[in-house]
């Protein structure tokens, strides 16, 4: 048989036989120079590998590849710091990843197949979380049973309810520091198996970039700019070493950039990606830190995960689909009380800020008092009792106006005028604490005869930006017409909104692109008449301020859900993290603030005094009171047998038939992306399909058609395919492959030859050559997929290559 030679790569042959072979064209580098960097470095790893397994780097290579990839994810969860309180948490998570990458950098330099390191430091990666959070579970200390399985699913559940009662900084309680090290722990499983057994270490970059990332979708914070210029150096380093190593996938070899001989233009190349990912947003418009507005330290409460606008964080809590209990509090007052926390009273095109506690002053026994609230107006003690269990907050819930409390632990501060108290030293989850308030009752005559002067000392709460939305004054306008005083402006912008033209909806705002409060917000919820209570509650407070009424927006919880009634005439309530709430409150002459309820389908009823019969009501029929009724909350709860024949929908047959529900949604979506991700498997095989009928049949070209489709092949499998190689150059580096038999190459590339070179019609091959051709093109197919690795033969698979840079003849 004549051996396939050719001037150019008059090598190939020979390097067969003296056992250099094929592996090296696997990475897509020629025979010579292979060879040539094999000789060079003796001591490292060499390009080429045993057959069926990837190439390994050496031990020195691999423990310096896999301790940048051990940075490329200590860095990232270092930001997370501003999340999080102390440090111990940081060491807890990098010890897992740590342990996870030298397992598996243990494992890959012994003789096994490219899978099994994987598979070693999945092991390690469940060994290490068990023996941190669960040994006691565990079999010896070590395995994971059952038991550890349970216990580390509860672990799970109490993190998600620790994030949803603490703010920002929370502290690192062993449930969050666990959900790190699971999280964190796979990712680096990820990341170490896309830079050695995918050999893809492009696609590592995404994995701090997720990590990176959660904590500015958060809370607004200045971007690291120094932790992103390490993580980007670290980053293009381990692509560059990983590509000169052998490590990477070669495509384009005999291009003009050669792996590993470009090592100033990369460098150059990374140096200025990173410098313009530094410069372009410090001195491009809207994109510089002080384009965003910003807060003073410790202007907002962490209840609100101590975002920029406290308003946006609510309805995020507000759609929670997790709730926990926030408190339980016992009350002498008729009625559930409303807690508040925070006042927004600073209206500005920005976002709607707390009010200023630079005046605020330590809490002591009683409280100042009540601003405006003269000593003619009715007023009724009420006396309650406060656990908080699940809200970890600067901010303690207080119902208003306070005038004393008493229990409390830490240092706390109190804001005149609002009587909001703020911790200074403490948080309020955990605290178990008394407090006297007084129910106002204002009568109708008082509240008639309450002038319109706004003092001095309140210009600040009707004071409006310029250029706000129109909509705002003239619906204002149009609502109270024929109302006098301010007190009937204000019944009348009640009234409006609890009139039935608008719906109560946590998803409308979303949709309409008008989440949050803010004047911009405000406008369109007036024209969709549809939002949740921070719309209504900034609605009306911004149309009362355009009357000249003083209105402040108060954020906290509504009353909740009565749970029992003791015989001595007070009521327990619990409330729910869902249970935030937002209300306005209005400022009359000598009553002071009063709250009112202008968010329908919450099943609250609005104080007595707001309603428009109060000033035709008698005295004796007239109860009026501050803190509305609880009749029915948002979301019964599933804790008491009431409430399951209340809301059939959380009964447990419900909740069975919704997780199945979710679960046929999952495997819905599995099977759809599953489907979409073998369409390119499906297209190259029919490709290949197609082409080899085509041999067997009639027709001309038969041979051509069979040598592209062993080269589509050879450029699926990775293998180097310049465009301007020969046939018999290409045949000869396929025949020196140890898998490939060198025969069905030979009598592939005569027939091409011949029927490109041979006379018109000499060349056609009759039915059982043609039939000869395609069975010679599917053994050389066989050679390649023997050749190939693992790794390869999947992403041969499921991303053929010369389906997207060949097209079909």
């Amino acid at each position: 048989m004549t051996r396939l030679e050719t001037p150019a790569r008059s090598g190939g042959a020979s390097q067969r036989a003296s056992g250099a072979t094929g592996r090296g064209y696997e990475r897509g580098a020629a025979p010579g120079r292979g060879e040539a960097r094999r000789g060079a470095d003796p001591d490292e790893t060499q390009l080429a590998s045993t057959r069926g397994r990837p190439a390994r780097p050496g031990l020195a290579r691999a423990a310096l590849l896999s301790a940048l990839v051990f940075l490329l994810l200590a860095l990232p969860v270092g930001g997370l710091a501003p999340l999080l309180m102390g440090t111990g948490w940081w060491f807890t998570t990098c010890l897992v990843v740590a342990v996870v990458l030298a397992i598996a950098a243990g494992a890959r330099l012994l003789p096994v197949a490219s899978w099994i390191p994987s598979l070693a430091a999945l092991v390690a990666w469940g060994v290490s979380i068990t023996v941190l959070f669960a040994p006691s579970e565990a079999l010896f200390g070590i395995l994971p049973t059952f038991d550890t399985l349970r216990t580390l699913r509860d672990e799970l559940r109490d993190a998600g309810a620790s994030i949803a009662s603490q703010g920002v900084p929370a502290e690192p309680v062993a449930s969050i520091v666990f959900l790190l090290a699971l999280t964190i722990g796979l990712l680096a499983l990820v990341a170490d198996a896309l830079v050695f057994a995918v050999r893809m270490p492009a696609l590592v970059g995404l994995v701090p970039i997720t990590v990176l990332a959660v904590p500015y979708t958060i809370r607004q914070q200045d971007f690291d700019v120094w932790l992103f210029v390490w993580l980007a150096a670290v980053f293009l380093v381990l692509v560059w070493l990983a590509d000169r190593w052998g490590v990477g996938l070669r495509l384009r070899s005999a291009s003009s950039l050669r792996p590993g001989r470009n090592t100033v233009r990369a460098l150059v190349s990374g140096a200025v990606a990173i410098a313009l990912a530094v410069v372009l947003p410090a001195v491009t418009p809207g994109l510089t830190a002080n384009s965003f507005h910003s807060l003073p330290q410790g202007q907002l409460p962490s209840v609100y995960s101590s975002g920029v606008d406290p308003t946006i964080q609510l309805s995020q809590d507000l759609r929670r689909t997790n709730p926990v209990l926030s408190m339980t509090y016992t009350t002498s007052a008729a009625s559930g009380l409303y807690l508040k926390l925070v006042n927004l009273w600073n209206f500005t095109n920005g976002p709607w800020q707390p009010e200023n506690t630079d005046s605020a002053h330590p809490l002591g026994t009683a409280f100042d008092t009540p601003d405006g609230l003269n000593t003619d107006v009715a007023t009724q003690e009420v006396t309650t009792s406060v656990s908080v269990s699940g809200l970890r907050s600067d901010w303690l819930p207080l119902p208003y106006p306070a005038e004393t409390v008493t229990g409390l632990t830490g240092d706390w501060v109190q804001s005149p005028g609002s009587l909001t108290v703020t911790a200074v030293e403490a948080n309020a989850d955990g605290q178990n604490y008394t407090v006297t308030s007084l129910d106002v009752e204002p009568s109708a005559a008082q509240l008639a005869a309450s002038s319109a002067a706004v003092p001095a000392a309140l210009q600040s709460y009707v004071s409006l930006p310029r250029g706000i939305d129109p909509i705002i004054q003239s619906t204002a306008t149009e609502v109270t017409a024929g109302a006098v005083s301010n007190y009937d402006k204000a019944v009348a912008l009640q009234k409006y909104f609890t009139s039935g033209a608008f719906t109560y909806s946590v998803t409308a705002p979303v949709e309409g692109k008008y989440d949050g409060g803010n004047f911009q917000a405000v406008a369109k919820f007036l024209s969709a008449k549809s939002g949740y209570c921070i719309h209504f509650a900034s609605a009306m407070a911004v149309m009362a301020r355009s009357l000249g009424i003083p209105s402040r927006i108060a954020i906290g919880y509504h009353p909740g859900a009565a749970v029992s009634r003791q015989d001595n005439g007070t009521a327990t309530f619990q409330v729910f993290s869902d249970e935030l709430h937002a209300w306005p409150e209005l400022w009359f002459e000598g009553v002071g603030w009063l709250s009112f309820e202008p968010t329908p389908g919450l099943g609250l009823t609005p104080p007595a005094y707001s309603l428009p019969n109060y000033t035709s009501a008698t005295p004796a029929t007239t109860a009026p009171s501050t803190a509305p009724s609880s009749a029915t909350p948002v979301t019964p709860r599933t804790q008491t047998p009431t409430d399951l024949a209340a809301n059939p929908a959380l009964t447990p047959q419900a909740q069975a038939a919704e997780t199945g529900r979710a679960w046929l949604v999952a495997v819905v979506i599995v099977i759809v992306v599953g489907g979409l991700a073998l369409i390119p498997a499906g297209l190259r095989r029919l490709r290949r399909r197609r082409r080899l009928s085509r041999m067997a049949g009639s027709g001309r070209s038969t041979a051509t058609i069979g040598w592209r489709e062993i080269t589509d092949t050879a450029v699926d499998y990775r293998l180097d395919v310049p465009a301007g190689e020969t046939v018999r150059a290409f045949g000869a580096r396929l025949a020196a492959l140890d898998t490939v038999p060198p025969e069905p190459v030979l009598r592939l590339v005569q027939a091409v030859e011949r029927e490109r070179f041979a006379p018109g019609g000499a060349a056609e091959p009759d039915h059982a050559q043609r039939q000869a051709l395609a069975g010679d093109v599917r053994e050389v197919i066989r050679g390649l997929q023997k050749n190939a690795s693992r790794a390869d033969d999947r992403w041969a698979l499921i991303v053929p290559r010369s389906l997207f840079s060949r097209a079909e003849e």
